[in-house]
């Protein structure tokens, strides 16, 4: 990496030193759960924090005389709950995650073998956050060989209230996952198929919304890779996968891991805190059934459904497919020409699901925000995308938590949702559809290759083909000096894509 000009340093560093500073902070109370999570797995260990052992779950599938793959497949993996602080717990977020809060568990046991409930638990728990964010920055800066659309990148996310908010003020842990999601942005921009796939792979196994990528990467190994290099894909994101989940398969619990994985699909809750078009139908339903001008709040998938008659996940999902395959048309139909069309597949595809699905939570249009910078001196609607984006982020995060507990009153926040008459997080939601059309129309409206007036095309160019001939106008750029085989991702030459 260059070396950072002086005052982007101080800028840097001036953000570092406010993270440091929120370390402790007490977030929201999934940073109970997480605290919970990790002093189990830091004092007991990972293997059976899930459920029971394979041999066990396999004599549970054989029962009835069923075969073993249709027996684990109606099987219903008994749960590990423990105590922890008074209240009992049991763990349903991927094996990545577990791992995680196991290193930051065992880091603050070092200070302290009781594990105390305090603001040092706290700050160990964020650390991971935080180098998921310093990983994000420093992905950013190298996006590009433009030191200063670089610098303006990173920045972006540096400064960006809401991600401030996000991570650490409320302690969401979301910056672990996003910054493996974009390094597998910016390896499909750089035809790096394989680790590509590794990247997703392991966003996956950190949390749920790596799964959100993969559109993109089916896209991209179908328009670009041969039977060659799907295979190098599939072995890679394989050996990532085995590699995360070592733990419980070499110990004889990988069956109750991989149910681990997929318990956060089994929630039953209409609109857990996340603005969209299910969190207006559930206020609908409160408005008709209990009186005008209701509080906004979480409605169970069974209470909705007696109120409609049908089961909400049915026209969500349907919807959910249809906006996928709208956006994979899109990038496949432009990927050649157009390699930001990657970046912002995924952010459509991100928003997409968090305003058509049910069961969206208040922090799951995070990695879209992460995901805007990379577009800064790409894209003439970058700071315009950048903008909504954060901002809707920043409501939907402030009007459910405001800066968390111990800082913030849910009575005040009720209060202030109630002020506009209809509930503020309603208002919200609404507008959360007009974004959502608003990206989609502004990449339909994106001319392939075009670029802001005044930059270089090159952060646009098309990309060549495998084995692409270099032009007597890719000669000549590389006699001016213009293009050269660089290992940054950002700047897509005609002799070889983004690293």
């Amino acid at each position: 990496m260059s070396r950072l000009p002086t005052k982007t340093a101080a800028l840097l560093a001036a953000g570092l030193l406010l993270r440091l500073a929120s370390l402790p902070l007490w977030g929201t109370f999934d940073t109970e759960v997480q605290k919970a999570w990790s002093a189990r797995a830091a004092s007991v260990g990972v293997a059976d924090i899930y459920g029971p052992p394979d041999s066990q779950l396999l004599v549970l599938a054989h029962a009835e005389g069923r075969s073993t793959l249709a027996g684990l497949a109606s099987l219903q993996v008994p749960q590990t709950w423990f105590e922890w602080q008074g209240n009992r717990y049991f763990v349903d977020y991927p094996p990545g995650s577990v791992l995680a809060l196991f290193a930051a568990g065992r880091l603050y046991s070092l200070l302290d073998s009781e594990l105390p409930n305090g603001p040092l638990f706290n700050a160990a728990i964020n650390l991971a956050p935080l180098l998921g964010s310093l990983v994000i920055a420093a992905l950013l800066w190298r996006s590009t060989p433009d030191r200063q659309v670089g610098a303006r990148r990173t920045l972006a996310f540096w400064f960006n209230p809401a991600l401030l908010l996000a991570t650490p003020v409320l302690g969401y842990q979301d910056t672990v996952f996003a910054a493996f999601a974009l390094g597998a942005v910016l390896a499909l921009m750089a035809r790096r198929a394989a680790m590509a796939t590794a990247l997703v792979v392991a966003a996956g196994l950190v949390k749920p919304q790596g799964a959100l990528l993969l559109p993109a990467l089916a896209v991209v190994l179908w328009k670009e890779e041969d039977r060659r290099g799907i295979t190098r894909s599939v072995a890679a994101g394989l050996g990532v996968a085995a590699a995360i989940l070592a733990p419980w398969w070499l110990s004889g619990y990988l069956l109750s891991a991989l149910d681990g994985a997929l318990r956060p699909l089994r929630q039953t809750t209409l609109a857990p805190l996340g603005f969209n078009l299910w969190w207006i139908a559930g206020y609908a339903m409160d408005w008709t059934r209990v009186a005008p001008w209701p509080l906004a709040r979480i409605v169970g998938l069974e209470e909705f459904q007696g109120w409609t008659g049908f089961d909400a996940r049915v026209p969500a999902r349907v919807a959910l497919a249809l906006a996928t395959l709208a956006v994979a048309w899109l990038l496949a139909s432009r990927l050649r020409e157009d390699r930001r069309l990657i970046p912002l597949s995924v952010m459509l595809q991100v928003h997409g699901y968090a305003l058509l699905n049910t069961s969206v939570h208040e922090n799951h249009t995070l990695l879209a925000v992460i995901l805007a910078p990379l577009l800064l001196g790409a894209w003439p609607r970058a700071r315009a995308a950048l903008f909504v984006t954060s901002a809707f982020l920043f409501a939907n995060l402030f009007l459910t938590y405001g800066f968390g507990r111990r800082l913030t009153r849910q009575a005040w926040l009720a209060e202030l949702r109630l002020s506009t008459g209809v509930d503020l997080s309603v208002l919200v939601a609404a507008a959360h559809v007009v974004l959502v059309v608003t990206l989609f129309v502004w990449v339909l409206q994106t001319p392939p290759g075009s670029s802001r007036p005044g930059r270089s095309a090159l952060d646009a160019a098309p990309m060549p083909a495998p084995g692409h001939a270099p032009t007597g106008n890719d000669a000549g750029l590389r006699a001016r000096g213009l293009v050269r085989r660089v290992d940054k991702i950002g700047a897509q030459t005609p002799e070889r894509s983004l690293k």
